[in-house]
Order: C-alpha cells, then sequence, then structure tokens
C-alpha cells in the first residue's frame, strides 16, 4: 500500500496529532508499506520525520486556495501512484478528496484524521467533506458520537483507532529537577505538565493552584515543558504570584523520558483534548494522573484508579486533587495501575495493526467502487 500522510500545521507547531501521524508511518512503513509524509517545509515535523528515517515531501499549503501546494501535492499523489491520503488538517483531505476525485486516474481512498473535534453542525462542513472525504478517523468514541449525531453519513463512516504509546526508553537518566530546587530541599514533590503554551491547555489555572499549594506545603514544585505563544503571559503571572521558586517553564523538551522519570506527578489542566498523547505517556512511565475531563480522558483513564479526573477552568479541583494525592502518599501504586492498564488497551502494536487494517479495508472498497 502506497500511503500519502499530509499535515500542513504551521512550521514552529508541534503537538500530539503530529506525534501521533509520525508514529503512524514509522509503524506502517516497518509492516511494508510504503509510507511518506506532506508538511510545511522546514517545520518541527520535517525535521522529526526525517529523524525517523521517514520519506518527506516539503510541500506549503497555506489554505485550501494554495495553488503551488495543490499543484505539487496532485504531481506527487498522481506520479506517485498513492493508494490512500490521510490528512491531519480539514485542508489537507479537501484538498487531497479533490485530487482524487478530479485528476487521479486511480481514485484514491482519502481519509480525515481528527484527533480533536475539527467540524460542527454546519452546511459548510457538509458540502466540504461529504463529496471529497471517504471517511473520518478519530481516536475517541465521544468525537465519533458527536459527529455521528449530524446524521450526514452511514454509522461505519466515522472510525475510531485509539492512540498507542511507544516503550518509553530507559537509558537517559532522569531529569536534573535539583538544579532549580533549593539546595537543602530533601523531599521535593515534582509536579509535571507539557503541551504547547496556548490558551487550550489551561496552564493558568494550573500556576493559580500552585499558589494555593506552595502556601501550604513548600516543598511542592511545578514544572511546565513546552513552548508556545503564550509563554510571556505565564512568565508574568508567575511573577505576580511569586512563585518564582516554585514554577519553571522548561521550554520545549524533546526528552520526555526524562522528564517523567524523575516526576512525582503529571497533571494535564487542558480546556479541550482528544485522546491526549501525554496523559498517556505518563501513565505507561508509571505516574499517576491528574487530567481535566476533556474529550477523551474518560475513555484511556479511569478516575480515582488511575489518578483523578477533575473538571477543567477550575483551579480548586486542581488544588484539592493534588493536595489529595500528596496527604494519601501513595504515588508509586496509582502510577503501577495505570502502567498496566496502557500496557494491556493502548499499545502502538494494536494502534498500527487496526489502522493497517482499516487502510486496507477502505482501499478494497474504494476500488470496487471505481469499477
Amino acid at each position: 500500500m502506497k500511503l500519502l500522510l499530509i499535515n500542513s500545521i504551521g512550521r514552529t507547531k508541534w503537538g500530539g496529532g503530529e506525534k501521533w501521524m509520525i508514529m503512524a508511518a514509522k509503524n506502517l512503513s516497518a509492516k511494508g508499506h510504503d509510507v511518506s509524509i506532506v508538511c510545511t517545509p522546514n517545520s518541527i515535523v520535517e525535521m522529526e520525520s526525517k529523524a525517523e528515517g521517514i520519506r518527506v515531501f516539503p510541500i506549503k499549503i497555506n489554505s485550501d486556495f494554495s495553488l503551488s501546494g495543490y499543484v505539487k501535492l496532485k504531481r506527487l499523489i498522481v506520479s506517485k501512484g498513492i493508494d490512500a491520503v490521510i490528512g491531519c488538517q480539514n485542508r489537507d483531505a479537501r484538498i487531497a478528496g479533490f485530487i482524487s476525485k478530479y485528476h487521479a486516474k486511480n481514485k484514491v481512498l482519502v481519509i480525515s484524521r481528527q484527533g480533536v473535534q475539527l467540524m460542527h453542525n454546519s452546511i459548510k462542513y457538509k458540502l466540504t467533506f461529504i463529496p471529497f472525504c471517504d471517511g473520518i478517523l478519530t481516536n475517541t468514541i465521544s468525537i465519533k458520537k458527536e459527529y455521528d449525531s449530524y446524521g450526514w453519513w452511514r454509522d461505519e463512516f466515522v472510525k475510531v483507532i485509539y492512540n498507542g504509546v511507544e516503550a518509553l526508553e530507559n537509558n537517559s537518566p532522569p531529569y536534573n529537577y535539583a538544579q532549580h530546587l533549593p539546595k537543602d530541599e530533601k523531599n521535593p514533590v515534582i509536579i509535571l505538565s507539557t503541551g504547547r503554551i496556548t490558551k487550550q491547555k489551561g496552564f493558568k489555572y494550573l500556576i493559580s493552584a500552585a499558589q494555593k499549594i506552595v502556601e501550604e506545603q513548600s516543598n511542592v514544585y511545578f514544572f511546565i515543558a513546552g513552548k508556545g505563544k503564550l509563554e510571556n503571559e505565564l512568565k508574568s503571572q508567575i511573577h505576580k504570584l511569586k512563585l518564582d521558586k516554585h514554577v519553571f517553564l522548561l521550554g520545549f523538551q524533546k526528552d520526555i523520558p526524562s522528564l517523567l522519570k524523575g516526576a512525582s506527578l503529571f497533571v494535564l489542566p487542558s480546556l479541550y483534548e482528544g485522546m491526549p498523547n501525554s496523559v498517556m505517556e505518563a501513565m505507561a512511565y508509571g505516574l499517576p494522573v491528574i487530567s481535566t475531563n476533556v474529550n477523551g480522558v474518560s475513555e484511556l483513564m479511569q478516575d480515582s484508579i488511575h489518578g483523578n479526573i477533575i473538571p477543567s477552568s477550575n483551579t480548586e479541583s486542581i488544588v484539592n486533587s493534588i493536595q489529595n494525592m500528596i496527604e494519601k502518599d501513595n504515588f508509586q501504586e496509582i502510577g503501577e495501575l495505570g502502567k498496566k492498564h496502557v500496557e494491556k488497551h493502548f499499545t502502538v502494536q494494536k494502534m498500527a495493526d487496526n489502522l493497517e487494517a482499516y487502510l486496507i479495508s477502505g482501499c478494497d472498497r474504494k476500488q470496487k467502487s471505481n469499477n
């Protein structure tokens, strides 16, 4: 199967959807398929794809009407005889669908991959997806239920395949959190959160919670790994709340296993998500998790067993949950349950097998409909 994954996200953007794409490409390639990635030139996606040995075609696609991008993508799809395309942005799927419908001799299977909700019950989405897209791939039942409620398509049009998490490397030493702490700190509680520094991730609520927590427990320290346009805003909030010695912005960190290895607890304060890879990775590494009740989390972890699921945009809930967990002091026990849960239900192998079967079945149906 000749497969093309397209992600026209901006040059400096990087998140769970991009991680998923590279993971999928790498594992489908290992199964013997011919897999390539189209992405923005000189982007983090291009750099990370090449680092994994994946063939990359840098093509700039700014919108549905990027003429240069359209021409280059059409030439690539037609000349390479692509069997299936997975578009990771809405425009990627629409453009590929138009090319398949009007320019490809052998019609191409076009799938829109949506890790977060990218459509709403609007006529513009109905008119631009149904004619050009053969299916939607998502990673949560909640997104499927929402999309199916629109009544636009047959039940199997939206397919749920859960993300998988790769085995984390154990050969790197733990991140040196001590370099940020007082030299006389003997029993620190390290709370880690990762993600793009954007409004979506809800880090301002975590920082507000940190103020209330360290007033009572001075051995608790918060670390946020990621980069984004709100960095200066968060720095100002940290300084204003006099948390400079307790809350630290680490910037972009490539070695996530190292961060997880040295942490006590993982917190996801997001306002919305798909199936958050960061939670899955933390659980796979044996960390207890506190997460807001965003899309997909309740399908991934069980409240009060693998950690806590709390309301979003609620500082008090973060405070109470962290304090209760510190008081019970059973981080290792909770973390071990989460690790076993991920190993059973959310492996990369299972994800790759399901994805392969889904694409092969879709390509067969597409070819039969063309004959």
